[in-house]
C-alpha cells in the first residue's frame, strides 16, 4: 500500500505526542473544544441538526463528554458506534445515558448491544459525524489508527445516502490544536474531513455549508 511505512511512522509519532500532553491540559482543551463545537452548531447555517454521531473517548483522545451531554439536554440524538472486530465494521446505537455503555472491542466503552436501541441508517443518516484522529492537516487529511473503521463507514454512508437520496453528513474531526501537522499521508480509500474543531475553533474545510 502506498505510504504504508510513512503512515506507520506518522501514527507512532502522533500517538506519542498526544499521549505526552498532561491529563489536566487535555481535559481543559477538550472542554473548550466541545464548547467551540456547540457554538458552531448553534451559529452555522443550513438544515437543523437532529442527530450527531460521535465517539466515546479512549485514552488520550479529545474528551467528548461536554458535547454529548449538551446534545442530550437540547434534544439532539446522540449516535455512538460499536466496533465489530470480525468484520472491522461499525454498528450504530442511540445512546441516551452513560450507564448504557460497556467495555467493548479494544477496551473502548461502547453501547451495550443487548439493551441499547440500534440505529438504522436506512431510516435516517446522522446530520454530523464527529471523528477522532491522531493528527490532522489543513487539506482535510486525517491520520487514523490503522483499522480502517471510519474509512469503511464513510463508504457505507456514501452508499446509503445515494440510495436514500439523503444529504451526506458533515464529517468533522475533533482534536487538539497541537495535533496539526503539515501533511497527513493519505491513500485513495482514506476519508478526508470537511473541517476540524479544536480548542481554538473551527478550521473550515471543503463543505460549502459548514
Amino acid at each position: 500500500m502506498k505510504h504504508a511505512e510513512e503512515k506507520k511512522s506518522a501514527r507512532l509519532l502522533a500517538a506519542k505526542r498526544r499521549d505526552s500532553f498532561p491529563e489536566q491540559q487535555r481535559l481543559a482543551w477538550s472542554d473548550t473544544a466541545c464548547q467551540q463545537a456547540v457554538d458552531w452548531m448553534l451559529q452555522r447555517e443550513g438544515p437543523m441538526i437532529g442527530s450527531i454521531m460521535i465517539y466515546i473517548p479512549f485514552r488520550s483522545e479529545l474528551d467528548t463528554t461536554l458535547l454529548i451531554e449538551w446534545c442530550w439536554r437540547t434534544g439532539i440524538k446522540v449516535i455512538v458506534p460499536r466496533c465489530v472486530k470480525e468484520s472491522r465494521a461499525m454498528e450504530l446505537y442511540l445512546l441516551q445515558a452513560w450507564d448504557e455503555l460497556v467495555p467493548g472491542a479494544y477496551g473502548i466503552k461502547e453501547p451495550d448491544p443487548v439493551t441499547v436501541k440500534r440505529w438504522d441508517l436506512a431510516e435516517q443518516l446522522p446530520d454530523i459525524v464527529f471523528v477522532p484522529g491522531l493528527a490532522f492537516d489543513a487539506s482535510g487529511g486525517r491520520l487514523g489508527y490503522g483499522g480502517g473503521y471510519y474509512d469503511r463507514f464513510h463508504d457505507l454512508l456514501k452508499e446509503t445516502a445515494a440510495e436514500q437520496g439523503q444529504r451526506f453528513p458533515l464529517w468533522i474531526g475533533l482534536g487538539y490544536e497541537a495535533q496539526w501537522i503539515d501533511h497527513v499521508p493519505m491513500d485513495e480509500h482514506d476519508a478526508a474531513v470537511d473541517a476540524v474543531i479544536t480548542e481554538q475553533g473551527v478550521t473550515r474545510g471543503r463543505a460549502a455549508w459548514i
